[in-house]
């Protein structure tokens, strides 16, 4: 099913893309504007467009998190000053970057595609259809209309924050005029408004309707009580109403919290875990090993992993006797063994900052240990972990490591699911062999790079590139959650606590008790006893430091792409950036309001003179 309906997409989006050109045609025993759709199944194909458009290019098939979110708010680091995405890393993104570009494109299209079947139901209902089709109607129209809303919630990256300000362009009918399509940017209060009033449309629409990988109710719902949240200095009269919509969540979707055993699995491809109780909407992916890659703009898997796939220890490194096991590695200036392979380019790596955050700090001085020759290593016998011609210089070193992060009285348990440690955490090779993470070769001189590999949507059975069964083809089939309970209760928590802190309390303690271990549903050794204890950030100038909420949202929704949507909301971008420091690019220096938003990429200023530039960056 998780591949029929991604083949489904894809035919889809090839079909729609570019429909002006698709429509031009003279022939009338073939389709054109005026006969199509004639059939529901034909409105049903324009309505997946508007689904497949998430697979785009510059959407999750391969630049959201990379060259995007994660950059914005450091989840991830960059091993070099790679082109656009260093002006980026410091919260000031070059207006001509190819990355923000693609990104604007793509959630235009989504928006249109989404409009375009919106229209093309309608027009359906008005010429050709039957009364006992209208439920089926409507129910498609709440799904365009969830979808158009979703590609106006990425759209924010390029809202302002003021009220008044510069939102996104309102894109609500599809245009043949070519002036038309050269839309002005809506304010920041107008853009909210008519995602809202998408969204509680779709939300009666889809009432009663809940397909797996549909659009449903709960998700239509649980999509419009974080836009309520995101929107509330702004609406703050919808509080009741975002309120009711988490309770009703809470207590009648049927949805609650996996165990924490599945949870541990839930993020990494494995379809058993995917699509769980806990999800409220998710992106579906699969390998396709038919095509490499997104290099053909939509694609059934991400190529977002190629980015940030993970370097580990190549257990086949060339060690040669009379050669290589000449000169002891420590006795070099730098850490220059070639032991590091990556699983694909392998660009990012977990920001230093946020290992220290997740409570995993000031350990051998936060610097990497030094092979050292392994005497016990076997010429002849099969290379493996226990059989590897180097070992590291400090003996206890891995062992004590194990130790700390094992230890939840000192680091958070989520650092484990979400990135794999250096020279300790255990790794899969392409051959199926397990090894373990190591660091970039980019780094060698850098021992102050303790270069945390991204663990969260990766190929923890293998690698990214690659043949079956170790191998993803470059074909990411871990699915994306967009919404999941645990969202929504921390979201609750954030709402009541200044009404009834101890029930927020509360909620926030479900989703803790899960991460360490614990039924969510029963207090726990490691249960918060306020909103304002101290959590596990080791950094005493870090925003989260007596503030549970905010920090739980930080470390369950890590790496999930949600924290720079927080970020805005919570307008600590500057105490971010100085948390953070610096990249690899060089010091992060924060803006102000220019800093929250991205800019109109410098194409779409040059093709459309009424669209205006974001504060703060520069016009053409």
């Amino acid at each position: 099913m998780k591949k029929s309906i991604i083949s489904i997409l894809t035919v889809a989006a090839v079909l729609l893309t570019s429909c002006k050109d698709f429509f031009n045609i003279e022939n009338p025993q073939t389709l054109n504007p005026d006969n199509f759709p004639a059939t529901i199944e034909q409105v049903d194909l324009v309505l997946t467009s508007s689904y497949a458009q998430s697979h785009a290019y510059g959407l999750y098939a391969f630049y959201w998190f990379p060259m995007g979110v994660w950059l914005y708010d450091h989840t991830t680091d960059t091993y070099g000053s790679y082109d656009e995405r260093g002006s980026s890393q410091d919260n000031y993104t070059d207006v001509d970057s190819r990355y923000t570009t693609q990104m604007y494109t793509d959630m235009c299209k989504w928006i249109k595609l989404s409009t375009q079947a919106i229209e093309s139901i309608e027009n359906y209902r008005e010429n050709y259809s039957v009364e006992t089709e209208k439920a089926t109607l409507d129910y498609m129209r709440g799904q365009a209309l969830f979808n158009r809303a979703l590609a106006y919630w990425h759209a924010q990256i390029f809202f302002e924050i003021a009220p008044n300000a510069l939102g996104f362009p309102i894109i609500d009918k599809v245009y043949s005029d070519v002036e038309m399509l050269k839309p002005a940017r809506a304010s920041v209060k107008e853009t909210w408004q008519f995602v809202i009033n998408d969204l509680t449309e779709a939300a009666t629409l889809l009432t009663g309707h809940n397909e797996t990988f549909r659009a449903t109710e709960w998700a239509a719902k649980a999509l419009l009580a974080k836009v309520y949240m995101q929107s509330l200095y702004i609406f703050p009269e919808n509080k009741p109403a975002a309120k009711a919509l988490m309770e009703d969540i809470i207590n009648n979707s049927g949805k609650q919290l996996v165990s924490p055993e599945i949870y541990q699995d839930m993020f990494f491809g494995n379809v058993e875990n995917e699509h769980n109780q806990e999800s409220i909407y998710e992106l579906t992916m699969t390998t396709n090993y038919t095509q490499d890659g997104p290099w053909e703009n939509y694609t059934t898997g991400s190529g977002m992993p190629l980015v940030y796939a993970p370097w580990y220890v190549d257990l086949d490194i060339r060690f040669r006797k009379g050669r290589e096991d000449q000169t002891d590695p420590t006795t070099l200036e730098h850490d220059i063994m070639t032991t590091k392979k990556s699983s694909q380019w392998g660009n990012n790596f977990v920001h230093d900052r946020n290992i220290g955050r997740f409570g995993f700090h000031n350990f051998y001085g936060d610097t990497m240990p030094r092979w050292t020759f392994n005497t016990d290593y076997d010429f002849n016998g099969t290379r493996s972990k226990e059989n590897f011609p180097y070992k590291l210089a400090e003996p206890d070193y891995r062992a004590e490591a194990l130790a700390l992060k094992n230890d939840p009285t000192r680091v958070d348990p989520r650092l484990k699911l979400c990135a794999g440690q250096p020279y300790v955490d255990s790794y899969i090779d392409a051959r199926g062999r397990e090894t373990w993470y190591d660091r970039s070769t980019e780094v060698n001189n850098r021992p102050d790079i303790i270069g945390w590999q991204h663990r969260k949507y990766t190929n923890i059975r293998g690698v990214e590139m690659g043949a079956a069964p170790y191998g993803k083809n470059e074909s990411s089939d871990c699915n994306f959650y967009i919404i999941r309970l645990a969202d929504i209760y921390l979201l609750y928590a954030e709402l009541i606590a200044d009404d009834n802190p101890a029930v927020a309390l509360e909620y926030v303690n479900k989703v803790h008790r899960r991460a360490y271990g614990y039924p969510s549903d029963a207090s726990s050794p490691y249960d918060y006893t306020s909103l304002t204890d101290r959590t596990k950030t080791a950094f005493d100038n870090d925003p989260l430091a007596n503030d549970v909420i905010r920090y739980e949202r930080w470390a369950e929704l890590f790496a999930e792409g949600q924290w720079w949507f927080d970020v805005r909301r919570y307008q600590i971008g500057d105490k971010e950036a100085e948390l953070y420091n610096e990249t690899h690019h060089g010091p992060i220096t924060w803006k102000g309001t220019a800093s929250y938003v991205q800019p109109i990429p410098l194409l779409e200023l040059e093709r459309n003179e009424n669209i205006q530039q974001s504060e703060g960056y520069p016009k053409i």
